[in-house]
């Protein structure tokens, strides 16, 4: 036969599910197992806190939710300047790195 908690620890526990604690809470106050409590609580109807999520809401929803992604202003436009002419021969020289290679004694190369 399996065991029975006597009357008082039964009213006990319920007691303390029905004032919200949990069942580790229980299992200390009442000195029996979690398994036990759980048990007793769901067969007299009482909800079991579940673990980690007790006091938690629901998450609130977005400010502004843009669902139109053609309503959208556009980026600005890069419109081309057609005085515009590109000549490589008026850069300047500054920054730019020599092609140079020198042949050693025994024609390794260095960079």
């Amino acid at each position: 036969m399996a065991n029975v908690l006597n009357e008082e620890k039964k009213q006990q526990v319920l007691a303390l599910g029905r004032l919200g604690w949990s069942l580790r809470r229980i299992q200390q106050a009442a000195r029996i197992r979690r398994e036990t409590a759980s048990a007793y609580l769901k067969t007299a109807g009482i909800a079991v806190r579940p673990p980690s999520a007790w006091g938690r809401r629901a998450p609130k929803p977005a400010n502004e939710v843009i669902t139109d992604f053609g309503a959208a202003k556009p980026a600005n436009a890069v419109v081309p300047n057609p005085n515009f002419n590109f000549n490589p021969e008026n850069l300047s020289n500054k920054g730019k790195a020599k092609a140079t290679s020198k042949t050693g004694q025994r024609g390794d190369h260095r960079l």
